[in-house]
């Protein structure tokens, strides 16, 4: 089963439902009533996959997550949880009111219906859905669909409430957030945890220095010892004073790091406990030896199987690699560089991501039931970067590879870098009402370009950090929701390859106001920084598209220097729709006129919700009949809305379409033109994510021809006359530790390898490099190494024949000719040879 909704009341920070309860049309159901009065749930849908919970602080996210917890399991009920502005907190005698906490449950299989009848055989025989509310540890009550819009209840009070569900009900579990691998692992924590108190690091530091000393003034001679102790006790006094306990909170923090150490050792990386056994053992007997081979074995082992570049993007060739020193096992980072550091020399973001990672491939599913992931802010410590990556670990959760069971995943962030803006849909905003409002839910989170979680998150924050890796520049608000609303569809019917939609969490859609505000704001995202991100714009065909594109692909430097014109994209220019009934100058042109008529009367039916009398409808007829080479669809509702004294919005016409083709069903009368339109977007994607995947690639390739120039530069600086070959070698090799494993990078490789062995570097180390003026020069054209690679393979591709007069005749496919050898031969220095 999975949980599909959960319901809180005089929890927390969670009272009521205000709003609900003061809607005119909202009607009380039978859970909600208490005696005579009414106080509606405030009701959280669960996402079947991963549901996002963002809000500001005290908006009660948190409070959400214990509540999942305490429904389910009937545990951890407290008085001191009781909303404290409730109706129901006070201290009148006899008082001895609970927190209200619900669950609804959907997709109850035949096994599960069984289990619930044993408990519950007033239950229906059959259903796939029920609703469980607890109001306390010992009172339950079960609601069960009756099939005609009512629900018949079931009620169980004392133990058998308290334990109903406990064996079949899906098991909430924790990722801890605050739990980080620990730095050291002792020997006597290796295999077991001890219960014997953990002391300071620092003590164990203390100690060993305090046997040095003693070591130092050992003598054959007591006395002489004796003398030398009573001269030395002023040092050793300090060192040996028993020192105060960790406190308690701390004690179970490191057992916990430890533990979580030993799952790694253990589980992940499968080492055998016995080994374990044997390298405490050498550790404590000094054989370092015997536990340096153990130690480089586990590596071994750790490589293997652990698998954790998939998921840190940030250096594919992570390593991390265990050490012996004579306390224990002391944990290093291998980075892209190949030097080793000790977590303290590293950010506690990999520190905290590593354990997440840990806690997450040595979790052990419940083979009993279906399970719920919950994970409380677990951006406190992570980068940017690294919060994108652990949306990898929550997916391979909640839709894992292969026969794996899935599991649900809910988590609360305050950082808009963990939401996965392919499915907002999966976005769950808090807010703090005024007074005993208490928390709230907001509706439609993500709709109108996220402008409630800008306000969760903060303006500063909501303003600026949706500029991403590729930031694709439309005109307006409307461009925004149409693109991504109508991605995201594409994306849930699960037949899409990567082209036909757009990466919302890599492509980040830029409103900038007006197509005259475009080459402002590409300015703000590009022409302020260094290194400039990824970006390609895309503008109507129309009169102020034309006029934008024209500033944009000037022939000048400074617009070049902003955007290559091949990147600026004009919506006509597509040609998604051959021979078309009518002007196709924008996105919304792209929409069937029934379909595009149907979204302007939903549109104009919201809005009467807030106006004096009858909502407008416009007819088709009129739409078709303003519609044109010089009239889109947007132009044509126009007219039809004029002609009755209305105006239509664009960005709320599409919202009315992403709204429609949302709710779109195969029996839907409009679901052929929903389908045409589905697929015109899916050619348009096609068409944007050609460009953005070549934005991308040219950014890598300007990264690492930046890289090369900039070594290069210092290279030269320092090495004006001359150089040793060894200088030369380890040029190279700064070089190679800062590239990545793209074509470019290899192409740099390969002829910084062949410049290796023309030049003798691997060779009598301080030896001066031969021809060094020579060498200079080849070095000033090694970042456009991928560049030639490619000029020279199309110089040798030989041009097709043009076929035989009278048809097509047969061709024997004969082997390419290999391209002609490098000469290795230094060449004479040439003059006036470009340096760029």
């Amino acid at each position: 089963m999975k949980l599909s909704k959960v319901y809180a009341r005089f929890y927390k920070s969670f009272n009521f439902d205000y709003q609900r309860k003061a809607h005119r049309s909202a009607e009380p159901r039978a859970w909600e009533m208490i005696g005579d009065l009414w106080y509606p749930y405030i009701e959280v849908e669960i996402d079947r996959h991963i549901t996002t919970v963002v809000g500001a602080n005290e908006s009660g996210k948190s409070h959400l997550l214990t509540a999942i917890e305490k429904a389910i399991s009937g545990e951890g009920f407290r008085h001191q949880d009781l909303c404290r502005y409730c109706d129901f907190f006070n201290v009148a005698r006899g008082n001895d009111f609970w927190p209200h906490l619900g669950i609804a449950w959907s997709d109850v299989t035949v096994d599960e219906v069984a289990r619930i009848r044993h408990d519950l055989p007033e239950a229906p025989e059959l259903f796939t859905s029920f609703l469980m509310f607890r109001e306390g540890p010992d009172r339950l009550s079960v609601y069960f669909d009756d099939g005609s819009g009512g629900y018949e209840a079931v009620t169980r009070e004392g133990d058998k409430a308290a334990s109903f569900g406990r064996e079949y009900l899906p098991r909430a579990f924790r990722i801890h957030s605050n739990v980080a691998l620990p730095g050291a692992l002792p020997t006597a924590e290796l295999v077991e945890a001890q219960e014997s108190p953990i002391p300071y690091e620092g003590e164990r530091k203390r100690e060993r220095n305090a046997v040095a000393i003693l070591r130092g003034i050992l003598t054959g001679d007591a006395a002489t010892f004796a003398q030398k102790v009573s001269a030395a006790a002023g040092d050793l006094i300090p060192l040996l004073a028993p020192s105060a306990a960790l406190d308690k909170d701390t004690q179970d923090k490191l057992r916990k790091s430890y533990a979580l150490a030993r799952k790694l050792l253990l589980q992940l990386a499968n080492v055998d406990p016995e080994r374990l056994v044997e390298l405490a053992n050498f550790i404590d007997a000094g054989e370092n030896g015997h536990a340096a081979a153990l130690a480089e074995s586990i590596n071994r082992q750790l490589e293997k199987r652990l698998n954790f570049p998939k998921y840190w993007v940030q250096d594919r060739d992570f390593q991390l690699r265990v050490t012996v020193l004579e306390s224990g096992l002391v944990f290093t980072i291998r980075d892209r560089t190949g030097t080793e550091y000790t977590f303290d020399e590293r950010s506690a973001g990999l520190t905290y991501f590593l354990s997440y990672f840990i806690q997450s491939q040595t979790h052990e599913p419940d083979p009993a039931r279906s399970e719920i992931l919950i994970m409380d802010e677990p951006d406190a410590y992570l980068s940017a970067e690294a919060q994108q990556d652990l949306l990898k670990i929550f997916a391979g959760f909640a839709e894992p590879e292969g026969s794996a069971r899935p599991v649900q995943v809910v988590y609360v962030t305050h950082s808009p870098f963990l939401l996965d803006k392919n499915h907002a849909e999966r976005i769950r905003v808090l807010e703090k009402g005024k007074g005993a409002d208490g928390t709230r839910v907001i509706k439609n989170a993500s709709q109108n370009h996220y402008e409630p979680l800008r306000s969760a998150f903060g303006a500063y924050v909501g303003e600026t950090a949706f500029i991403g890796a590729c930031n694709l520049l439309v005109e307006g608000a409307a461009d925004q929701v149409l693109l991504a609303g109508m991605s995201r569809i594409i994306q849930r019917s699960g037949s899409a390859s990567a082209a036909d939609s757009l990466d919302l969490n890599r492509v980040v859609l830029v409103p900038c106001g007006s197509a005259q505000h475009v080459p402002y704001m590409l300015f703000l995202v590009r022409g302020r920084d260094s290194e400039a991100p990824a970006a390609i714009v895309l503008l109507d065909s129309d009169a102020s598209g034309n006029k934008a594109a024209a500033i944009l692909r000037k022939d000048d430097k400074e617009a070049r220097r902003l955007i290559n014109p091949s990147y600026v994209m004009q919506f006509a220019e597509f040609g998604v729709v051959e021979n078309p009934a009518h002007a196709m100058f924008e996105p919304e042109d792209l929409i069937p006129v029934n379909l595009a008529v149907a979204a302007a009367n939903r549109y104009f039916a919201e809005v009467s919700e807030f106006r004096e009398g009858e909502a407008v409808v416009i007819a088709q007829a009129d739409v078709t009949a303003a519609l044109g080479p010089a009239k889109g669809i947007c132009d044509a509702l126009k007219v039809a809305a004029t002609a009755q004294d209305s105006h239509i919005d664009k960005v709320g016409f599409a919202r009315a379409v992403v709204e429609l083709c949302e709710a779109s069903t195969s029996t839907d009368p409009l679901a052929g033109d929903i389908g045409m339109f589905v697929e015109r977007m899916r050619r348009l994607f096609q068409h944007i994510n050609k460009q953005r995947r070549a934005a991308d690639e040219e950014k890598l390739r300007h990264r690492i021809k930046a890289t090369v120039e900039q070594h290069r530069k210092i290279f030269e600086q320092d090495h004006r006359e001359s150089a040793s070959r060894e200088q030369g070698k380890f040029f190279f090799e700064r070089i190679a530790e800062a590239l990545d494993h793209s074509p470019e990078a290899k192409a740099i490789r390969d002829e910084m390898g062949a410049l290796s062995d023309e030049y003798g570097l691997d060779t009598e180390p301080n030896a001066p490099i031969p021809n060094f003026e020579d060498f200079l020069l080849k070095l000033r054209v090694l970042k456009n190494a991928h560049q030639r690679r490619r000029d020279t393979r199309a110089a040798a591709t030989p041009a097709p024949a043009a076929p035989a007069a009278g048809g097509a005749r047969k061709v024997t496919a004969k082997p390419a000719a290999k391209p002609p050898a490098r000469k290795r031969s230094p060449k004479a220095p040439r003059k006036n040879t470009p340096g760029e």
